[in-house]
């Protein structure tokens, strides 16, 4: 990962050496490497880089290291491990390079969790590394965050995307897929380019129906699965800004636009509830996102009701004057 070198070659001296912060907080987006990141950090710490990257930091493989995550069934890391971290960062390296603890996602961390990750912070253990990772460090409380330093994983650039993603298992035009959920090669490569070119078709289908009134708001909300409701979303709002985009340029280059929104230009929109509705669908996919438990069903009906029957609700006139 090119885009990721750079950051690594910064500590890379240091870190083999163990002469850096006692942790890490590995900030950016998901999709953009972090865990790979961090497991470059941890096997420079622990000089032990093919087995530790090839097997995740499998403890069977690499006893020097320790992966933290929600287990399965859960959304958030107890307490009770984060004690066994710390009785794991305590134990004697086995093969004599210190110990090494990673936090993915940190922000997943209960009170009580981070409480006691907090006492790991304010006395480490000796010759010991912890790295959280994190998409936003506001997710984390300041006490968290003034210990550790903060590593920014900014997003590759496009041709670093397409570059990456080109050379992974599966090929395929990415293009549009990039512009649409952005430069996450991670992410997207594991979603799979057959995965979202379908759901862009199925979507853009389904938005047709919802404008031309063929498919009604809470019809389409009942069909969406809850899985598969955040990259949902994500293309309405990308294709609604788009919308809004060209109406407000007048231009005539509409790609990357569902036939049945382009049709829709001509008339004339409030646009000051057209905006509003752009936030909110961005709002309720960040709830989305951050796992809160709301009736979706409605949710999305309320939200999708605006489009319904060509734009009812938020065009001013029949046509632009």
């Amino acid at each position: 990962m090119a885009w990721l070198e750079p950051i690594y070659k910064q500590l890379e001296t240091s870190i083999q050496k163990h002469q850096t912060a006692h942790a890490f907080l590995i900030k950016g987006q998901i999709g953009v490497g972090k865990n790979n990141l961090a497991l470059r950090l941890a096997s420079g710490f622990l000089g032990d880089e093919t087995k530790l990257i090839n097997n995740g930091g499998d403890e069977r493989i690499v006893p020097d290291c320790r992966l933290i995550s929600p287990v399965e069934g859960k959304e958030t890391i107890s307490i009770d491990q984060i004690r066994s971290l710390k009785s794991f960062l305590l134990l004697t390296s086995l093969k004599g390079h210190g110990k090494v603890g990673i936090i993915n996602p940190a922000d997943s961390m209960t009170y009580p969790a981070v409480n006691s990750l907090l006492k790991i912070l304010e006395e480490p253990p000796e010759d010991t590394l912890l790295i959280l990772l994190t998409d936003s460090i506001n997710k984390l409380p300041s006490t968290i965050v003034s210990r550790v330093q903060i590593i920014t994983v900014e997003n590759p650039n496009k041709q670093q995307t397409l570059e990456w993603l080109n050379n992974s298992n599966e090929t395929g035009n990415w293009d549009e897929i990039i512009n649409i959920f952005g430069c996450r090669p991670v992410l997207l490569d594991k979603l799979g380019h057959t995965y979202l070119s379908e759901r862009i078709a199925t979507v853009s289908n389904e938005l047709h129906g919802l404008l031309t009134k063929k498919t009604k708001p809470s019809q389409l909300a009942n069909s969406w699965k809850s899985e598969e409701l955040e990259i949902n979303l994500r293309l309405v709002y990308y294709w609604f800004s788009r919308f809004l985009y060209h109406y407000l340029l007048e231009t005539d280059n509409h790609d990357l636009m569902p036939e049945s929104l382009q049709e829709l230009l001509g008339m004339d929109f409030n646009l000051e509830e057209s905006f509003n509705l752009l936030n909110e669908i961005a709002s309720i996919r960040q709830l989305k996102i951050n796992g809160k438990s709301l009736n979706w069903s409605l949710q999305i009906t309320n939200l999708l009701s605006p489009m319904y029957s060509n734009m009812k609700g938020l065009q001013s006139f029949e046509s632009r004057t």
